[in-house]
């Protein structure tokens, strides 16, 4: 599968687990105020998973020095501990729902996350 081809893909299931994500999360989170920060939470967390994953991609079973992956996969679960540091008082400037932006921010990088190996055995 070609580079274009697995990150599109990549984009289409990580953007289906935030949508259903953002559905069970609206029950808990119910105002406006907190739907508002759990949209900015969706948006963020999609950029940061295609740039993660398209970091990762390269570095497949196989296709790489012994090790790569893992150190790739490594940089990018810093990265969204940095976003994720970086977004708490952000949050509090732009006057966010705090609750709603972190707890769904980590709950959108959490399951795309997850669909990461998934992904990069089924491309191989």
């Amino acid at each position: 599968m070609t580079n274009q081809r697995a990150l599109a893909f990549f984009a289409g299931v990580s953007a289906a687990l935030i949508v259903v994500a953002t559905l069970i999360l609206r029950n808990v989170f119910r105002t406006v105020e907190e739907h508002d920060a759990m949209l900015l939470s969706a948006g963020l967390a999609f950029a940061v998973q295609l740039g993660s994953y398209a970091f990762l991609r390269p570095a497949r079973p196989g296709k790489g020095a012994p090790g790569e992956l893992l150190i790739r996969w490594s940089i990018g679960a810093v990265m969204r501990l940095v976003v994720l540091v970086l977004y708490a008082p952000l949050a509090r400037v732009m006057f966010l729902s705090l609750d709603a932006a972190l707890v769904s921010l980590v709950t959108f990088f959490f399951l795309t996350m997850m669909a990461e190996p998934l992904l990069l055995e089924y491309d191989r």
